[in-house]
């Protein structure tokens, strides 16, 4: 890794800090610069501004995510089923708590940047926990085919959220351990879910695969978007001055 990357990659990590712990609207770029050790000039050669920075974190953050929950999937000899699935995308959101954020859209940690109307997460679709996801699992045998696959889209949104804001509702001193419940709750969603044969695991990997390859194509054209947008607007400011 370069100096100058490696530079960038401490102002993302200051910056998550940062927001994690102030929210988006009350971070500047001198409680993330003081966080990374550097001056607000050094973090200004690398973002030209607080919501650019943030942008840059959220691609870094769903890229690694994405990697993490896939490497999850494929180490798991039942990856490919529902209760696999869900394991492993809880064992990725709970080593990055920004992601946890992101996905409940929690307005204290995002605050404003979501009433942007080209905000990045406008423009993202996520291809899992959709009735055609779930479709393409039942046609591949990964899980059953007698269930309503909006209905089951449905559940796993009632077991996700609750997951996810139980924080809120519960202390988190209470919880039992974090590994006990994701197991426990794999298995439930496995017994409920599995085909009576056991199920194709594999082929439900496969699929997993081809959304998280689509996945992150998306993030990437968001992003090229993003800084090719960023380079014409700076060259419009540099051409009026």
């Amino acid at each position: 890794m370069s100096d100058n990357n490696e530079r960038q990659q401490q102002i993302l990590d200051a910056a998550a800090a940062v927001i994690i712990r102030l929210g988006y609207d009350k971070a500047t770029m001198s409680d993330i610069a003081e966080e990374a050790g550097s001056s607000r000039r050094t973090v200004y050669l690398y973002f030209n501004g607080k919501e650019e920075l943030f942008e840059a974190l959220l691609y870094r953050e769903y890229m690694q995510y994405a990697q993490t929950w896939l490497e999850q999937i494929e180490a798991d000899p039942r990856g490919g089923t529902v209760g696999g699935t869900y394991r492993a995308l809880f064992h990725a959101v709970n080593r990055r708590p920004l992601i946890a954020a992101i996905l409940r859209r929690d307005r204290r940690v995002i605050g404003n940047y979501l009433r942007k109307r080209d905000n990045i997460f406008i423009q993202m679709t996520s291809g899992v926990n959709t009735p055609e996801f779930l479709r393409a699992l039942q046609a591949a045998g990964a899980i059953r085919q007698d269930i309503d696959a909006a209905v089951i889209v449905h559940i796993l949104e009632i077991l996700s959220y609750g997951q996810l804001t139980i924080g809120e509702f519960k202390p988190p001193d209470q919880f039992p351990p974090y590994d006990a419940v994701m197991e426990a709750l794999a298995d439930m969603m496995d017994r409920a879910l599995q085909p009576e044969d056991g199920g194709n695991s594999e082929a439900g990997k496969a699929i997993f695969r081809q959304i998280t390859t689509a996945a992150r194509a998306q993030m990437e054209q968001i992003k090229q978007a993003k800084d090719m947008k960023q380079k014409i607007s700076n060259g419009a400011t540099h051409d009026d001055g």
